[in-house]
């Protein structure tokens, strides 16, 4: 007859209990343990780490099982694309890496019996994502602005690189003994170093973190989503001052595409800009969401869908505009869109890819209403931190065409 979760976990107690009032029993009669005793303790926690080892399984299978029915998947199904719990992990989470801490925080607040440790003041773990995301394919869509993007590890929150300012060709036949023409690649130097980006969490109840699929969707995704959008928005819109990235907004050098015709013609004639300096291969568009349901929904004098309408709207291969993968952000501006060889021409450092830290330090002088103040201690909760540190190199900045999709601006 197969042991049921609660019956282990009661267990493991049980041999818990026996093991502690042999202490206790000791510890009244004011003497240290005897040989018997300190023998019989050892079998109790030996006999609980067991338990608690098969309750760890037995609970993960359970859990597995439901996230599985819970989906209506039959068991043994491919779970690429999601996480531990079987829940579809968000695009831009999923093309960052994602990420499998949650299994680091709830064993980092247990005890090996299960249960919950007395103290759990603070912790940190290390949100470990691989530096090179998932590649772009051809007929699949681009989820997110960090899958065009190339990475490299940053080792000191420092970083120099040359960014190219002239490109001059003028190679060209030459006769014998005639002096050859000098082409003109300038380049200067930029000195940048990383920036944090970070958030905090609202207090979360200890006793949540007994119910992994919700806090695994609540922090792992929510708060790597949160930075993964921030860092969007400064690799876009970053100002260069203070603590912002320069963002493709804000370099200088970048072509300008300006409105032409309709839509599709200036968009395309951005194409043409970037082919002109051999920019293409890794190129890609950046473009709020609003603009490109302007561009699916562009019709003709017959009112016949240019891009494909409701036709391709199901299609996920759909989402390319002149044969260039398009990535929808809200980050970017409306009305502007970006086109950009962001494999030849941008580079991220990542200093630091991601830190989960937890506390129960922290104190709310309103905490019980006004004037009430309390820690997160005494009131059993949890708050985390989320955060990484990263840098955006522009390398050539004739590689970035800003494109303005409004009419008459």
């Amino acid at each position: 007859m197969t042991t049921t979760v609660d019956e282990l976990r009661d267990q493991a107690a049980g041999e818990l209990a026996k093991a502690r009032a042999i202490f206790e029993r000791a510890d009244s009669e004011g003497r240290e343990l005897t040989e018997a005793e300190t023998k019989s303790v050892n079998e109790h926690l030996a006999a609980g780490k067991e338990l608690a080892g098969r309750l760890k399984r037995a609970s993960s299978d359970a859990k597995m099982r439901d996230a599985i029915a819970q989906l209506g998947l039959p068991l043994g199904e491919d779970y690429g694309g999601k996480s531990a719990q079987g829940r579809p992990l968000h695009p831009r989470v999923k093309a960052s890496g994602g990420s499998t801490w949650g299994e680091q925080v709830l064993d980092s607040t247990r005890d090996h019996f299960g249960q919950y440790k007395a103290l759990v003041q603070a912790g940190s773990v290390p949100v470990t994502v691989p530096l090179s995301p998932e590649p772009v394919r051809e007929a699949v869509p681009v989820l997110a602005l960090r899958q065009l993007i190339p990475s490299v590890q940053n080792t000191t929150g420092r970083f120099s690189y040359l960014r190219q300012i002239t490109r001059e060709n003028n190679a060209a036949p030459v006769a014998p003994g005639e002096r050859k023409p000098t082409s003109v690649y300038t380049v200067e130097r930029i000195d940048d170093r990383t920036r944090v980006i970070a958030h905090l969490s609202e207090p979360i109840s200890r006793q949540d973190l007994d119910d992994a699929p919700m806090l695994r969707t609540f922090v792992d995704q929510e708060m790597r989503l949160g930075l993964e959008l921030a860092l969007e928005d400064q690799i876009i819109n970053g100002s260069g001052t203070g603590e912002e990235m320069t963002g493709l907004a804000h370099v200088s050098g970048a072509q300008q595409q300006p409105w032409d015709t309709d839509i599709l013609i200036t968009t395309r004639k951005a194409i043409t800009r970037l082919e002109q300096f051999g920019y293409l291969n890794g190129a890609g568009w950046v473009m709020n969401p609003d603009d490109w349901e302007t561009i699916e929904l562009t019709q003709d004098n017959e009112a016949r869908f240019y891009y494909g309408g409701p036709v391709t709207a199901v299609d996920p291969a759909s989402r390319r505009l002149w044969s260039v993968p398009v990535v929808t952000s809200p980050a970017a501006p409306q009305g502007a869109a970006f086109l950009a060889d962001f494999a030849t021409g941008t580079r991220l450092q990542v200093r630091q890819e991601g830190m989960l830290d937890w506390s129960e330090n922290i104190y709310d002088p309103n905490a019980l209403g006004t004037g009430q103040g309390a820690s997160d201690f005494e009131r059993n909760m949890i708050r985390f931190r989320f955060e990484g540190r990263f840098g955006l190199e522009i390398l050539r900045p004739s590689a970035i065409v800003e494109v303005d999709l409004t009419s008459g601006s």
